[in-house]
């Protein structure tokens, strides 16, 4: 990320919000998008709604402008390494010098969003209040604007290598759908690696009223929620370059959601991560994260000498880790210290 890009996505952290007090967000964008000469609504929520461009199908990218944190004045953002050379954002009382949530959550979704603004010919974005106490805003959200929309792409989900694959126990896409099988390999090469069953993010509400194909990628936050909450640039980044690809893939073009599974739970955001064996709840895994699976265990395996040139592997060596390697499920990988990695 270029430094002029930093300094954007510093300074739309710097802007304070929590839920019900999001005013200083929602008049930056609007500031920002009509200075562009894009068009921009804001209806009696607080909600945001901005279209670029002419299109029969708009995609739309999703963010919500709450945070958990309490409104600080004093919080500015630090910038430091990590140890493998990465950039890290976070936020500090200027006063204090104590941590202060630097809300990632969701404002690097808000950041992602300008930034496909400013990318993209055609293309919608939605910038909704208070998700963080229950999806407020996007349950009112305009059905006029999104009635010419063709899929929508959130940035709220944690850390850089994850995404929803359920919201509330729906899936966000069919299964086997040419949604997921235009994207689904794109997704894994950017390391979205966990797909996973998440409680509810803003596009929940909006997948289910208006019938098209969601996505809700990692946005680069991680240690939500917490005074030690802190944005990894790369990986900001990283979902930038993502959405570009996406939009590439799939176009301006509906993408209906018509054959979502219900199931029955769903993991959480927090301490209690789900892993790629916790598929129990009732939605079908898709087929082409399945396959990436297996061909990832087969790696590891090749690695070990387990498996030959051709693939295979010998009749001892499967009784010794167990002759469903291949099979769907949590298989034990303390053998090789890859503890539910690619099991």
């Amino acid at each position: 990320m270029t430094r002029e890009k930093i300094n954007r996505l510093s300074e739309v952290l710097k802007i304070q919000t929590h839920s019900r007090q999001e005013e200083r967000m929602v008049d930056y964008l609007v500031s920002v998008c009509k200075e562009k000469g894009f068009k921009v609504d804001v209806d009696e929520h607080l909600n945001v709604y901005v279209t670029k461009g002419e299109a029969e199908w708009y995609p739309c990218f999703v963010a919500h402008t709450d945070t958990v944190h309490k409104i600080n004045d004093n919080m500015i953002v630090v910038e430091t390494k990590t140890d493998d050379g990465r950039t890290l954002l976070t936020g500090m009382d200027s006063e204090t010098g104590s941590p202060s949530g630097i809300g990632g959550d969701d404002k690097c979704g808000v950041y992602l969003c300008l930034e496909m603004l400013d990318k993209l010919d055609n293309v919608k974005a939605a910038f909704f209040v208070s998700e963080e106490i229950g999806c407020l805003g996007s349950k009112h959200a305009s059905p006029e604007f999104f009635s010419n929309v063709g899929y929508a792409i959130q940035y709220d989900s944690p850390e850089g290598d994850s995404m929803s694959y359920t919201l509330m126990g729906d899936t966000l896409f069919e299964t086997d759908g040419e949604f997921c099988n235009t994207v689904g390999e794109l997704i894994l090469e950017r390391g979205i690696e966990k797909w996973e069953k998440h409680p509810f993010t803003d596009i929940w509400p909006l997948m289910e009223k208006f019938k098209f194909s969601c996505l809700n990628l990692a946005a680069g936050y991680y240690r939500m929620h917490t005074s030690n909450e802190y944005v990894i640039v790369e990986d900001v980044q990283n979902a930038f370059e993502l959405g570009l690809e996406l939009h590439e893939k799939l176009g301006e073009a509906f993408y209906p959601r018509e054959k979502a599974v219900k199931s029955t739970g769903y993991g959480t955001y927090g301490g209690g991560r789900s892993t790629y064996g916790g598929w129990s709840y009732g939605a079908t895994e898709p087929k082409i994260l399945t396959e990436w699976k297996v061909n990832k265990r087969k790696e590891i395996l090749k690695g070990f000498n387990y498996l030959d040139d051709d693939g295979n592997i010998s009749f001892d060596d499967k009784l010794l880790i167990g002759e469903d390697y291949e099979n769907e499920g949590p298989q034990s990988c303390y053998w090789f210290g890859y503890k539910n990695t690619y099991w």
